[in-house]
This record gives structure tokens, sequence and C-alpha cells, in this order.
């Protein structure tokens, strides 16, 4: 049994996590401020994402450009960072961890690495 809304993909089944990646239906877009380290690591990897020094277990994503820069300005406040957005389908979305207010500024939704790389059909920089 998968319990919905964890984020973690050890939870979930691979195979039907490998299956969202190239689910047919509704895309959504979720975004994300990023060091210049983690976006070149992204590329590096063929727009994967990678564990790194001091980074946190879990990678969030705001649900709209507009707070991934509120958050990119908490976070670096040099304003050494970059937002990437991340197409997945809306289905997967059940399988990320949602807050409908994280920090004060906006809804956000996060997953572990291993889930993102199973369920994001594409990365661009914004």
């Amino acid at each position: 049994m998968a319990l919905l809304g964890t984020g973690v993909g050890a939870n979930y089944d691979s195979k039907e996590l490998e299956r969202l990646s190239s689910h047919v239906g509704k895309e959504v877009h979720l975004f994300r401020a990023v060091c210049d380290n983690e976006y070149i690591s992204i590329l590096s990897n063929n727009n994967k994402f990678t564990p790194y020094a001091f980074a946190m277990e879990m990678k969030w994503f705001a649900t709209c450009h507009e707070y991934a820069k509120m958050w990119g300005e908490l976070f670096y406040p040099d304003k050494a960072f970059k937002v990437v957005e991340i197409t997945v389908s809306e289905k997967a979305l059940c399988y990320m961890f949602y807050m409908r207010m994280l920090d004060n500024i906006g809804s956000a939704y996060a997953a572990d690495i291993y889930l993102l790389n199973r369920i994001v059909k594409g990365v661009r920089l914004v």
C-alpha cells in the first residue's frame, strides 16, 4: 500500500513511479531556486537531481515562479540564484509532500531525489 503524499520515493513501487515520467495527461510546472552549483549539477547529470554536501534530503518546489524567487531571495541574499522549472504529470503530485503555506511565502511540494528522478519529465531554466 502506498503512502500518498510522503514525497519519499522508497514508499512507492518503482515501476509505478517510472510510468509517471511518461504518463500522458495534464502536466504541471513547479519552480525551485537553486545556487549555481546545484544548477550545474542538474545540467551535468542529464537534468537529474543529485545529492550534495549540506543539502536537505527533500527538494522543495514552489507552485509559482514568484514564490520560488521569494525563497531564492530568502536563502541567497546576495541574489546568487537561478530559478528552474520542472514538469511533472498532475498525477505525480499525489506522491509528493505538499504544504499549503511554507515559510509564510506560499504553497510548495517536496520530494526526495529518488522520487524526483522518476517523475520529472523536464527541467529548464526560467
